[in-house]
């Protein structure tokens, strides 16, 4: 029986990884942990592109390691070399289907853990032998302040995030204070403004990435973070719910966008802005009981121990 150790995720210099809140839940819920050993700078495009031999696996421990398979060697360096790597994974968009299996059969990988449902079953498909456990992706509720009542809001709109533009590119009028934080590539805000500007914003523009850049998502439907980070700051939400989100709170918490009418639409919402906070109060509750990623760790852990895993 091995016993399961996590890895914490790379921080690369000044930036966040939102693979780190799923890592302290772990911690949060008794979870044990080992060092990570990433390498050096200078050799970063190393552990990138080269998969290196594995040696002699360590028969007493695994590793839980949070990745992506954009890059899945350097997201696992350099445990994949000498312990069962238990892959946490986000993002694997139908262009990287390939190269995770590939590499899930290199190094004997039997048991992961996906945050979209129609991966998880495209792998399961794939890899028949392997286990293969689906979660919704979670997010660290403490983070989000339920911001201020919709009728005293500053920003009419707040677009956050990649971009909406394939779906959502209304010109609104100039009295509406519509901020989009994604300009030509480049975000204007930090965290901590970006925090701030959702909770003093009324709306936001939510929709799947399979809607907004088919050409990576193909027919991917998943939830992502965006959806909690909105609901948890009590914003309005325009666009479309993935799925995932709905069978899990048993409701839909977004207004559906009506692409040839987008302007008419926020304004109407716009001029009737207290009527929705019954539904933004509803999605901040209901974010923060099902949203937060402690949920998810439990059951995690619940399913290891099933397997004969050993996690304390």
């Amino acid at each position: 029986m091995k016993i399961v150790k996590a890895v914490a995720p790379y921080i690369h210099p000044g930036h966040l990884n939102f693979k780190t809140a799923a890592y302290e839940a772990w911690i949060k819920a008794g979870g044990l942990t080992a060092d990570s050993h990433y390498p050096a700078r200078a050799l970063h495009g190393l552990a990138f592109r080269y998969d290196l031999p594995s040696v002699m696996k360590n028969s007493k421990e695994a590793r839980l390691r949070f990745v992506e398979p954009v890059s899945i060697r350097f997201d696992t360096f350099p445990d994949y070399l000498r312990y069962e790597i238990i892959p946490l994974v986000w993002d694997c968009w139908p262009c990287y289907f390939d190269k995770l299996e590939r590499w899930m059969c290199k190094y004997d990988v039997r048991t992961a853990i996906f945050t979209s449902s129609q991966e998880a079953d495209e792998m399961r498909r794939r890899l028949p032998d392997v286990n293969i456990l689906t979660i919704t992706e979670g997010i660290d509720t403490y983070l989000y302040d339920r911001g201020k009542e919709l009728t005293d809001r500053i920003i009419d709109v707040l677009e956050f995030g990649r971009s909406n533009q394939r779906v959502f590119n209304s010109v609104l009028p100039e009295t509406i204070n519509h901020i989009c934080t994604n300009v030509n590539g480049k975000y204007l805000y930090d965290n901590e403004q970006l925090f701030h500007a959702m909770g003093d914003a009324k709306i936001t523009v939510a929709l799947p990435r399979c809607d907004t850049q088919p050409e990576i998502a193909g027919g991917i439907e998943t939830l992502t973070q965006r959806y909690w980070e909105a609901m948890l700051s009590r914003m309005i939400m325009i666009g479309r719910a993935p799925k995932e989100l709905t069978d899990l709170i048993g409701y839909n918490p977004v207004i559906e966008l009506d692409g040839n009418n987008a302007n008419e639409q926020i304004m109407e919402i716009l001029a009737h802005i207290e009527e929705y906070q019954p539904l933004v109060d509803r999605n901040r509750k209901t974010a923060l009981e099902l949203g937060d990623w402690k949920v998810r760790m439990t059951a995690i852990m619940e399913w290891l121990i099933s397997l004969d895993y050993r996690i304390r």
